[in-house]
């Protein structure tokens, strides 16, 4: 009767371990071919970018906005800050409250 029970033991332990192992290969393996997939993804997306003659493509097919210069004066601010209000119109709506 306990060798019976042993051998049941035995079993499960073996069926877990290999349950074990097939889930850390099988995680080994997804890793592999998502990586791999990533990779040629990114390969045929920098192949077609170059192919175009304009690496920088926007996903509609445009082109990116270009950034601004390092002056002011031509987008519509000026290079000096507003001007402080006067104290007066400040004092003037304390007084009324």
């Amino acid at each position: 009767m306990e060798n019976e029970i042993n051998e049941v033991r035995a079993e499960k332990r073996d069926t877990a371990k290999v349950k074990i192992i097939l889930f850390v290969i099988g995680v080994l393996v997804g890793a592999v071919v998502s990586t791999a997939a990533f990779f040629v993804y990114t390969q045929t997306l920098n192949t077609s970018s170059n192919s175009n003659g304009n690496s920088m493509q926007m996903p509609g097919g445009g082109t990116p906005p270009e950034m601004p210069s390092g002056d002011n004066s031509g987008n519509g601010q000026s290079g000096t800050p507003p001007e402080k209000p006067s104290n007066d119109s400040n004092s003037s709506q304390s007084s009324d409250n």
